[in-house]
């Protein structure tokens, strides 16, 4: 069984939250911010809203049939972990 990328997504999406959470309890034994909890769930719905317009209207150059999924699993695996070391020094 093949997942899609939403779901793959969806997948990274919970393990950044969970991750965050328990680096931000337990190693940094601080309470996590909302934004480095949440802030991925963000980057998530931007994703599903960009990619149910780009499918809409083939249009976009910047389509060009790209799986962008890639893309936004990068920017969230970058976000939770620039939060975190934010976190750690400032």
């Amino acid at each position: 069984m093949k997942l899609s990328n939403d779901a793959k997504l969806g997948i990274l999406t919970a393990i950044c939250m969970l991750g965050s959470t328990v680096v931000f309890k337990n190693i940094l034994h601080i309470k996590p911010p909302f934004m480095a909890n949440y802030g991925v769930v963000g980057i998530f719905i931007l994703y599903i809203i960009i990619k149910y317009s780009i499918e809409e209207s083939k249009s976009d150059p910047l389509y060009r049939g790209k799986p962008i999924a890639l893309y936004y699993g990068l920017a969230m695996i970058f976000v939770t972990v620039a939060t975190i070391i934010l976190h750690m020094f400032f």
